[in-house]
């Protein structure tokens, strides 16, 4: 059975950031289906999976789910995918873990803790999605959905561009070397590996290409250094 969890698409424009992301892990599909019906009137997006055999960092990058509703059994027999789909991640998630089928879900205790749940986490959203969002000048990042903004319309990047420039921004009017922005983008054991500096150039590049021309100044590059994000009005 194929995943409904997809690939990320290319940059596109998005008018709110304001949906929750649920990720739905169960071996049996009328169970996701119980959990729709619960989610159904909120604003929530719901993706489904039947197992974690599949998961991958940058799938739940892309997604960057609030909740992954978890059954236990898959949590068993696919623990070390989950680790591994997280290892790099700058958050994580809440993980609703269940042993509940279909029958057990639809009502009952269980049923209630995740509404409960969830009703807690849309409380919390506004002041958690502030808490997410970095600012250089008019530029805005927000690190939980991979999207950057000057104005009202968000660009959502691909994965490794956006940790580049958010690891520009977290170290905004700095320079950020070669070596820092492999690890933050790789991991620390390809900090040093030059083909990962070449590929960095080539991201700056497909970067600023797909920002246009509002950001265009906002990324230098240093001879020898490596990169840094400034705010071009605010240079002397």
């Amino acid at each position: 059975m194929r995943a409904c969890l997809g690939q990320a698409q290319a940059p596109t424009l998005s008018p709110t950031i304001s949906t929750m992301h649920v990720l739905v892990v169960h071996s049996e599909p009328r169970f996701f289906h119980e959990v729709k019906v619960l989610l159904a009137q909120q604003e929530v997006a719901v993706a489904y999976l039947p197992d974690l055999s599949n998961l991958h960092h940058w799938q739940l990058e892309a997604q960057f789910p609030d909740l992954i509703v978890l059954e236990q059994g898959c949590l068993a027999t696919g623990g070390e995918q989950l680790g591994a789909a997280f290892s790099r991640s700058s958050r994580l998630p809440i993980v609703f873990l269940t042993s509940a089928d279909s029958q057990r879900i639809s009502s009952g205790e269980e049923r209630q803790r995740l509404a409960d749940l969830l009703a807690y986490m849309q409380s919390q959203s506004g002041r958690v999605r502030a808490a997410q969002v970095i600012q250089v000048g008019p530029m805005r990042f927000h690190t939980g959905r991979m999207r950057v903004t000057m104005g009202d319309g968000w660009i959502k990047l691909p994965p490794i561009q956006f940790r580049i420039l958010r690891q520009l921004a977290l170290n905004a009017n700095a320079v950020v070397s070669h070596h820092d922005l492999a690890s933050a983008v790789w991991g620390p054991e390809n900090a040093d590996d030059e083909t990962k500096r070449d590929l960095i150039k080539v991201h700056i590049v497909q970067l600023r290409r797909t920002l246009g021309t509002p950001f265009k100044n906002y990324i230098q590059a240093v001879r020898g250094q490596g990169y840094v994000l400034v705010d071009p009005e605010s240079e002397e």
